[in-house]
């Protein structure tokens, strides 16, 4: 079966770890800087699966300090924080900590240096409008809010039973948070498809 397949019946197996590193290796041999793969090995090495915190985040900055460059692994990090949020935390203070400020450095800096046309680049902004917002950072939530499309099939709206209401929610609060602390916004539309697609567009006044 394809590696990457393996991955995901490796977690769901419970490969041993010697086991399921011995089929990582096979994986980095071939495709070190698919990001796909990398996502789906981040899962088996986190809490609610056969891992821990510190061996998914270990994995996951592992993976960004290799990322080559205009590689999306340096947003790793990013994905291992977002995996062991607690269930409920909506204090800003938690976002704005060392490790979530860090992680989400290297998420920017990813986007910044990946290319345009890679598959895997809406799915890391969609997560990074998550923390931006959750970090009260609006102007940066913005400023990814601008390069998404509008299909929202990415985490974490995906996790909401609604994930176009999740992603219209989280939308709203960026541009009202960019609007009150100074920010100009001439024109903004969102249609909410039942296709799980949010269109919106913002005019100009958001600095990029």
């Amino acid at each position: 079966m394809p590696y990457i397949v393996e991955l995901s019946v490796a977690r769901g197996l419970t490969y041993p770890q010697p086991e399921f590193e011995q089929l990582w290796l096979k994986i980095l041999d071939r495709a070190p800087a698919h990001m796909g793969a990398h996502l789906a090995a981040l899962h088996y090495w986190c809490e609610k699966w056969h891992g821990s915190r510190e061996l998914a985040n270990s994995f996951a900055e592992a993976a960004a300090a290799r990322a080559p460059q205009g590689s999306l692994l340096a947003a790793m990090p990013l994905f291992a924080v977002f995996e062991h949020l607690p269930e409920v935390n909506l204090v800003s203070s938690f976002y704005q900590s060392e490790v979530v400020e860090k992680a989400i450095h290297g998420a920017l800096f990813a986007v910044h240096a990946a290319r345009p046309d890679d598959p895997m680049l809406a799915h890391v902004r969609h997560l990074l409008v998550f923390f931006l917002v959750r970090a009260e950072r609006w102007s940066e939530a913005m400023n990814q809010l601008i390069h998404i499309d509008g299909h929202v099939g990415a985490l974490p709206w995906t996790l909401s039973p609604d994930p176009a209401a999740e992603f219209a929610v989280y939308r709203a609060l960026a541009v009202a948070g960019y609007e009150a602390n100074g920010g100009v916004r001439r024109a903004c539309r969102t249609d909410v498809s039942p296709g799980c697609a949010v269109r919106g567009s913002c005019g100009e006044g958001v600095v990029r």
